[in-house]
């Protein structure tokens, strides 16, 4: 089983760029799952803030804010990690790539190379600038991998069809 794990900032093209993985293997006839390690995060927002899981709608703030709980006071730094481990074990069993869309954190990272011997890609946004506010932008979770050292790929996100032509090559060079 292959496992990606994709990196960067707020709107800077990793979902995209887990969905251009996933449409790659898929037209090899592979069975793929993209997952996040904020999607019990995002449970969250669903359940006390009905939220409507739109992009345009994404409570950062509460999803930054349950995170830095859940790592630091209810439980420890590695609880979402550890789960998302434990999620993989059981992909393992249906899927031929699994695709996590979210790591923030070094350590995210580094477990799931690890434990997986991972593909680490960071996605960095070069046509626009995501709109956060200053508190967003200074959360752990949008600099800690700013000196992190240890992807396996760096991508510059230009256009969308640029990306996909950047992603195909990576994935291609994975491959061999």
């Amino acid at each position: 089983m292959k496992v990606y794990v994709i990196a960067g900032k707020a709107g800077s093209g990793k979902n995209t760029s887990a969905n251009y993985i996933k449409e790659y293997y898929e037209e090899k006839g592979k069975k793929v799952v993209i997952t996040e390690i904020s999607k019990y995060l995002k449970l969250f927002a669903y359940e006390l803030l009905n939220w409507d899981g739109k992009r345009e709608t994404k409570p950062r703030k509460f999803l930054q804010d349950v995170g830095s709980y859940i790592r630091y006071e209810a439980f420890d730094e590695d609880f979402l990690i550890n789960r998302l481990v434990e999620d993989v074990k059981i992909y393992e069993k249906y899927v031929d790539v699994v695709i996590v869309a979210d790591a923030r954190l070094p350590r995210e990272i580094d477990d799931l190379k690890n434990e997986y011997n991972a593909t680490a890609i960071k996605i960095i946004n070069k046509f626009n600038d995501y709109e956060l506010k200053n508190e967003e932008k200074v959360h752990e979770t949008e600099v800690a991998l700013n000196s992190y050292d240890k992807f396996d790929y760096v991508i510059e996100n230009e256009t969308f069809n640029k990306l996909k032509e950047d992603i195909y090559k990576l994935v291609e060079e994975v491959e061999k």
